[in-house]
């Protein structure tokens, strides 16, 4: 046990707490480090007592890809979601709700080089303006700009409805309805389009960040190496069960 706190304790210093959890959620047998399920809806009584409460689960939407191609709920079963906005000035950070270029660096660029382990993962990004209104066609500048960082399909850039994805419940109100902070540097008038959702694949949510640090998305990282380790010991769990 000693020598397990020593380790701990040597990665905390080395590669900070993001690194610490992910270390401490693959070798040691905590079952506390989980990511919560977000958004929960109560069913009251008649005297405003909790009769029961179901965890927020992404319902039917339509969505089209810049190229054209619907996506469905259907397309996204199975498959883990990061969800974000995309603004037309993107990737210019002083008007996009999310700094596509550390998202690239940072994010995107691993989950390609490691698509052994994530290659149930889908980047989602739509369309809006700068304050969370649908924008129905891509300017061209855009789509071309967006082809340098993805030619693989990984990333889904589409326009279409957000409510589906923004409509659960946090701390105390919609999370569509929750409004930017300027003073982060949030841009517009929504949080949502400055924010990057992490959908599991039974579509939960699970995850909230902001999108425009570097310090955000490391973390956001974080949280999607967690859920791959849940479904990493739900498969072994299976497989154990089979061989029984």
């Amino acid at each position: 046990m000693a020598k397990t706190k020593r380790i701990l304790l040597v990665m905390l210093i080395m590669l900070g707490p993001g690194s610490i959890i992910y270390f401490i959620s693959k070798t040691v047998n905590n079952h506390f480090i989980k990511l919560p399920y977000l958004g929960y809806e109560f069913d009251l009584d008649s005297n405003g007592n909790k009769l029961d409460s179901t965890a927020y689960t992404v319902p039917e939407f339509n969505l089209t890809t810049f190229d054209g191609r619907a996506i469905t709920k259907k397309d996204i079963d199975g498959k883990f979601i990061v969800l974000t906005t995309l603004q037309n000035a993107c990737p210019d950070m002083s008007q996009c709700g999310m700094s596509v270029y550390h998202f690239n660096e940072i994010f995107f660029k691993k989950l390609i080089k490691n698509q052994d382990n994530y290659g149930n993962v889908r980047v989602l990004s739509i369309l809006t303006d700068v304050d969370g209104n649908p924008i129905s066609e891509p300017s061209q500048k855009l789509k071309e700009e967006m082809y340098q960082y993805d030619t693989t399909g990984v990333w889904w850039m589409a326009t279409g409805d957000v409510t589906p994805f923004y409509n659960f419940n946090y701390y105390g109100d919609k999370f569509i309805n929750h409004v930017a902070s300027n003073k982060d540097g949030e841009l517009g008038l929504k949080a949502y389009t400055n924010s990057i959702v992490l959908i599991d694949d039974k579509g939960f949510i699970r995850g909230v960040s902001g999108a425009k640090t570097d310090s955000h998305i490391r973390n956001f990282f974080d949280m999607l190496k967690l859920l791959k380790k849940e479904e990493f010991d739900r498969n072994r769990a299976a497989e154990e069960a089979a061989e029984a």
